[in-house]
């Protein structure tokens, strides 16, 4: 493989329009995280699964969250190039790894985790818009898109709004849920799961490690910093800060609320088998106005998802364009920015078009629990990548320097090889699948035109003047 260090002469143009600010990126990260998909959305899949545990596996799952941030957050800081993690994978552990990491976190993920998000969204609409769940989301999915094509800064100011609601709206169902708790929390210490028949029973160990898939899909997004990075100002100071931001938002605006259901629900029972246990508990603690005005305030605030994540998988769409990842056609399509409005246009489209295909022939539990496998195997990447980094190349200008190194790489490799034991077989074939597929057209197709295809440039200008001069 051939590397490209920073400083090198040959670097990518900039073309994205940068003129984001710490804090809009900030909110374009937190909104891709979706805080609020991840507790109106996740949480159901995990109160089926995981029962009154859900919270606890929240709160696990953000361990392994924050390990990862910090690998995130030095790797970014290192590596500010659009296109996210197998930007540095391909240059840190090789291009065929990297390819790998780019296949799941571009095409598959764009197609998937968009649809969760909107399908989701779909289904609190329903409390006011009798339509069918899987049409309604395909149809938020393009408008989400067609937002996307106006520039990053538009996205920006857009989701800040919307994010506002969206925080309020975690809040407000977080303090209701308290005010009306039903049981003591050491509920929540005390995990247990409930058959068809309200039958209860603990948790086992293997079942909370398999739940900690779902729980770090709702924390996947934060590492967004590093997709916007060549559009923020002052990227390489800023995207170490970004990151974790995002993740702290994230965990109190999942892991509260979360509990707060789980202590004011009347019957856990009903709660663990509910078709959807927010209708469910918001019906409760404050009747069916009350559940229509907060299904609507959830409605929104993962639409402001949706339109966070259109620019976020675009991007990473652009980036594999721009670096020739596939034929020749294709990629220069992929790398094309609008001239007035400085976005990726074509992947903006495939994106949405891509999401809602998968939302017209899928549902959010499988999506959800595939997702969950894909981002266990994108995590061992990242902090495998975290670790070989420092030992290969000591000397590399590092803003961002993780404490305790390298504990932090670490636990997340064993916290996501212990994920992956306890999947179940239908999503390790999915995983695997694309783990193979990925391989395999990297063989076939990119290695034999290494010297065309796959290439791994030096940072825009603006961020390869800050490496060259050790500044950031």
């Amino acid at each position: 493989m051939s590397q490209t260090q920073p400083g090198s002469p040959r670097a990518y143009k900039q073309e994205l329009k940068r003129d984001l600010s710490l804090w809009e990126n900030s909110s374009l990260v937190i909104s891709a995280t979706t805080p609020a998909t991840g507790a109106f959305i996740i949480a159901p899949v995990l109160f089926g699964l995981n029962g009154t545990g859900a919270a606890l596996t929240f709160s696990i799952a953000a361990v392994l969250g924050l390990s990862l941030a910090y690998c995130w957050a030095e790797l970014g800081a290192a590596y500010p190039i659009a296109g996210g993690d197998y930007t540095f994978i391909a240059r840190i552990l090789g291009r065929a790894p990297g390819f790998v990491s780019m296949f799941i976190t571009g095409p598959v993920q764009a197609v998937l985790i968009p649809a969760v998000v909107a399908l989701g969204m779909a289904e609190y609409l329903r409390v006011i818009v009798n339509v069918d769940a899987n049409i309604l989301g395909a149809v938020i999915i393009i408008g989400g898109a067609v937002i996307a094509l106006f520039g990053v800064r538009l996205n920006a100011i857009a989701v800040t709004v919307l994010l506002i609601v969206e925080i309020l709206t975690v809040v407000l169902v977080a303090v209701f849920g308290f005010i009306n708790v039903q049981r003591p929390v050491t509920t929540l210490l005390r995990p247990e799961v409930f058959d068809a028949q309200g039958i209860a029973s603990p948790l086992t160990l293997s079942a909370l490690v398999a739940g900690i898939a779902v729980g770090s899909f709702a924390y996947n997004g934060f590492q967004g910093a590093l997709i916007f990075s060549e559009e923020t100002v002052g990227a390489r100071r800023n995207v170490a800060r970004a990151v974790f931001i995002a993740l702290g938002v994230a965990v109190a605006c999942e892991v509260f609320p979360v509990a707060a259901a789980t202590l004011a629900a009347p019957s856990l029972s009903e709660l663990s088998n509910s078709n959807n246990p927010w209708q469910y508990v918001l019906t409760a603690i404050g009747g069916d106005t009350f559940n229509t005005v907060i299904s609507l305030g959830i409605a929104v605030a993962v639409l402001n998802a949706v339109i966070a994540l259109m620019p976020y998988y675009a991007r990473i769409l652009y980036s594999t364009g721009r670096d020739m990842a596939w034929p020749g056609a294709i990629s220069r399509a992929l790398a094309v920015v609008h001239p007035k409005y400085g976005t990726p246009w074509l992947a903006t489209i495939l994106v949405g078009i891509g999401g809602a295909v998968m939302i017209l022939c899928s549902d959010v539990a499988t999506l959800t629990t595939w997702t969950g496998a894909l981002l266990a195997v994108e995590f061992i990447l990242v902090a495998t990548s975290a670790l070989v980094s420092r030992l290969r190349n000591p000397e590399l200008d590092r803003p961002y320097r993780m404490p305790l190194w390298p504990l932090w790489p670490i636990v997340a490799i064993v916290m996501s090889i212990a994920v992956l034991s306890q999947q179940v077989r239908a999503d390790l074939v999915v995983a695997g699948a694309c783990v193979l597929l990925a391989l395999g057209y990297y063989v076939l197709y990119l290695r034999p035109r290494g010297e065309t295809h796959f290439l791994m440039l030096a940072p825009p200008d603006e961020d390869r003047r800050e490496l060259e001069a050790g500044m950031a």
